[in-house]
């Protein structure tokens, strides 16, 4: 059930418009499969791995290999928002009072989102340092009384963590924040990835390409490897239509060796998983 998405209209106000990059609309690509079934459900054995304790384990130790590293607060294009007319595109979630901000960590995941949630709205991509943000954030407190917001939503099911604005007063704690996210992120990719080559390489192609589907439209759409693995199942199943979405999403992530590797997979019927 999609919440009911609204555009806050105090945009004009804020003082740090002139530091925001306002970027065009992005023509993001998708999968026809993704399209026709945005959810599959994962199979046990890898549901059962990533709910075990060794992953766990894993993930935190990404995270803090993450928090550790130095940021700088002044980075552009740290976190994206979308924009239509004078407002940031929000949220209202039903079981939290308030309205609840969105943002993401690219803007080809904005993008995503907006192709899914939005497909008739036109959008602008706001690109914030983290120290920015912070001043995005007070200006939702201070003039629209929001205090909610959530970073990378998926647009394909209603899985979201929300986070309150006040806990966000400092560069640092944006870039925490976005570490955290990042760490699960790169977890799963990992994670979901050996699951679907290793079907791959047991022959199971329609199970292996259902697992990199699942990672495109639940985890992340920017990780040119999974579309080079569905690209290549494709191939086996003799998906032309699969075969040529893998290489418009990788030409998108301008990922030229994996268009190259994806042909001549296509020549030799050579496939390495």
């Amino acid at each position: 059930m999609w919440w009911p998405m609204t555009f806050l209209g105090w945009l004009s106000k804020l003082t740090i418009t002139s530091t925001i990059c306002a970027l065009k609309r992005t023509n993001w690509r998708s999968y026809s499969l993704l399209r026709a079934v945005p959810s599959r459900c994962l199979p046990q054995e890898l549901v059962d791995r990533e709910a075990s304790q060794d992953y766990k384990e894993w993930r935190d130790r990404i995270q803090s290999d993450l928090v550790a590293q130095a940021c700088d607060e002044d980075e552009p294009n740290f976190l994206t928002f979308l924009k239509s007319g004078k407002g940031f595109l929000t949220l209202n979630p039903p079981e939290q009072e308030g309205a609840c901000l969105l943002a993401f960590s690219s803007p080809l995941r904005a993008a995503d989102y907006a192709s899914v949630a939005a497909p008739k709205q036109a959008f602008e991509y706001l690109c914030t340092s983290a120290k920015e943000v912070v001043v995005v954030l007070r200006a939702c407190r201070e003039q629209a009384g929001l205090g909610w917001i959530a970073l990378d939503r998926c647009p394909r099911c209603d899985a979201c963590v929300a986070i309150e604005t006040s806990q966000l007063d400092s560069g640092v704690d944006v870039m925490r924040m976005r570490n955290i996210s990042k760490s699960s992120e790169i977890a799963r990719c990992s994670l979901y990835q050996e699951f679907a080559r290793s079907a791959a390489r047991r022959g199971e192609f329609v199970r292996a390409r259902d697992v990199a589907l699942e990672l495109v439209g639940h985890v992340t759409a920017e990780n040119p490897r999974t579309h080079l693995l569905l690209g290549k199942l494709a191939i086996h199943l003799h998906d032309r239509r699969l075969v040529r979405e893998a290489k418009d999403f990788l030409a998108v992530l301008q990922q030229s060796w994996a268009i190259a590797e994806l042909e001549n997979a296509e020549r030799t019927r050579v496939f390495e998983f």
